[in-house]
Parts: C-alpha cells; structure tokens; sequence
C-alpha cells in the first residue's frame, strides 16, 4: 500500500493559495474527474478559493502503481494541500470522495475545518460486489460498467430530461485507467468507516439524495447520529450525483454550512 499521488484542478493561481482562509477542497465520484463539480462551481467559487482533486488514473492524477486505502487516500489530499501552501480547508465530496471526507476528518482534525459528506456512506456496497467490479474492469475495461452506470448515478427525470449530461459523466467513467479504477472498487470493499464516526470532532454535514440507490438516506443517517453535532440534509428528487442533478441547491448547502461553520 501507498499514498497515492493526486493533481489538483485550481480556480485561482497556485502560488495565491497559501495562507488563504477561504479554500474549500472537493473531492469526485468513482469514475468521474474534477469536472463532476463544473455545475455547482459557479455558486461555490462565489464565495471561496477552490481546488478540485482527481482520483488516481482519473482526469490529470497519474495511474496508480500500487494498492491504496481510503486513509492513504486522504493523505494524498494533504499532501497535495501542503504542495499549494493550503493549511486548514473546508471539505466536500461525493461517493468515494465523501468517504475520502471521514477520513479526513478522523485523520486530520487540524488541517479540516468543517466536512460535507455527499450522496456517500461509512460503508459503501459490499467488499465481494467491489471485488467483482474490480475483476470486470480489470478484465473488460471501464466501458463495462457504462450500461448500469446511468440507473445508479441519476433519477428517471433527470436521464430523460438531461441525456447530454449524462453521456458525459459515461465519457468521463470510460476515460479512466482501468487498474486505477479497480484498485479505487478494492479500497472502497475494504473501507469501514462506522467504528469510527463517534470520534471524529470536526463539524460534518451529510447530504444524500432522496433517490440514491448506492448510498440512501438512511446511510447517511448512520453518519449524521454518530458523528458529534452532525447533520443530515436531504435533497428531494435526487439520486446519487445530486451534485450535478440539483447543483445549485447542493452548492447552496455547502457555502451556507462553511459560513456557519466559521
């Protein structure tokens, strides 16, 4: 296992994060880039400086070379935090990048201001369906996963309604590093993140969508009553990529929770 190296995506100049109060780091779905968040961007950059982070073998991050934990994740997001001259941040993240979110929180209670967790849960899916996964990538390719991918990701409406949007979070899922991909599905079928909740002191705000088959509200309930002073926001009508389905409303929970938070 290693810390893995992640690129980050800015939206100011590198040099001018460093001892900035205002940064807010955000952190992706499996199989999806930095781009997942270009929706709600608008609205969360209005009010902060943002860095955006890729997976391994996702977007600008390198392919991994070895086998990861979701902790050593984390590390990567801190260490790709201290490369920019960024101390204490705001956090938000979806799926795999909320979990990413826990561990943050219960590993680096000094560097996380406060946490979002999104459309994600303590424990996401079984270690024997991630396995699976891993092997049918490894195997056949990311493309393999596009058919099931759109029921899982997005409400009916929203696929009938937004079908440009949709193909391009597949085109994103179909660009990623295959073994990448696999050794992410193997650090998600090892994470449980329960045990642990009650000890994490920063502020978490939980946001799960109404719809959200991969990680349903009452998931992220388990989290909302473990963790100290945590809360649960649910958003109607969503599914597991709220972020891109009702990116204004998340957005506006997240600049509304840091500004409480601070």
């Amino acid at each position: 296992m290693a810390v893995p190296l992640l690129a980050g995506t800015t939206e100011i100049g590198a040099p001018d994060f460093a001892g900035r109060d205002d940064v807010v780091i955000l952190g992706p779905s499996l199989g999806a880039d930095v781009h997942l968040w270009d929706l709600a961007l608008p609205t969360i950059a209005a009010h902060h400086s943002v860095l955006r982070w890729d997976l391994p073998g996702h977007g600008a991050s390198v392919p991994a070379t070895d086998g990861f934990t979701l902790g050593e994740l984390a590390s990567g997001v801190i260490a790709l935090a201290d490369s920019l001259g960024i101390d204490r941040f705001d956090y938000a993240g979806v799926s795999v990048g909320g979990a990413v979110g826990l561990e943050l929180a219960r590993l680096y209670p000094e560097r996380v201001k406060s946490a979002a967790i999104v459309c994600s849960a303590a424990k996401i899916g079984e270690a024997s369906a991630w396995a699976e996964r891993a092997a049918l990538v490894r195997s056949e390719g990311t493309r393999a996963t596009l058919e099931a991918t759109p029921a899982r990701w997005f409400a009916p409406a929203f696929r009938e309604s937004h079908p440009d949007i949709v193909e391009r979070l597949m085109a994103m899922i179909a660009s990623a590093h295959d073994d990448s991909y696999a050794r992410v599905c193997e650090a998600l079928g090892a994470f449980d993140g329960r045990p642990t909740l009650a000890a994490i002191t920063v502020p978490v705000l939980v946001i799960s969508g109404e719809l959200d088959p991969g990680a349903p509200p009452e998931q992220g309930a388990v989290i909302a009553a473990a963790v100290p002073g945590a809360r649960q926001v649910i958003v109607a009508g969503a599914s597991h990529q709220a972020v891109v389905e009702k990116p204004v409303e998340v957005a506006a929970l997240l600049v509304d929770f840091f500004a409480e938070k601070h």
